[in-house]
């Protein structure tokens, strides 16, 4: 009777043990950081417009971050933008690229940020 009962307790603890590490955070890109120029399109009901040569403050932005996009070589801010989500790839020349998408300055149409040379960064570092 008492190995039985043994039993069934090392089973709930190795099931509850599964369950609490299947619950943890997982270690997916959270954020991107970029060395090679960026642009941003900006998209609405009407059109779809390209501000070229932007910069962000260390070039580096995070999932639900808040950022202003800069025009580059000035302060002047163009747009802020809520990231929601960060796209990776590869151009045809072996360029790595990302996309950085968000809703910008309130409003619920998703704009991105355009980089070159991405590099997936976890957690907030």
């Amino acid at each position: 009777m008492i190995t039985e009962l043994k039993k069934k307790i090392k089973y709930l603890i190795f099931f509850l043990s599964v369950f609490l590490i299947s619950c943890s955070p997982s270690e997916e890109n959270q954020g991107v950081t970029w060395t090679g120029p960026a642009d941003f399109m900006h998209v609405t009901k009407e059109k779809m417009e390209m501000s070229y040569s932007v910069d962000v403050i260390n070039q580096k932005m995070f999932l639900d971050g808040f950022y202003e996009v800069l025009k580059k070589g000035t302060e002047k801010v163009i747009f802020k933008i809520k990231v929601t989500d960060i796209e990776f790839d590869t151009r045809e020349d072996g360029v790595s690229f990302c996309r950085v998408w968000g809703v910008v300055d309130d409003s619920i149409i998703e704009s991105y940020v355009l980089a070159q040379d991405c590099l997936p960064v976890h957690g907030d570092n």
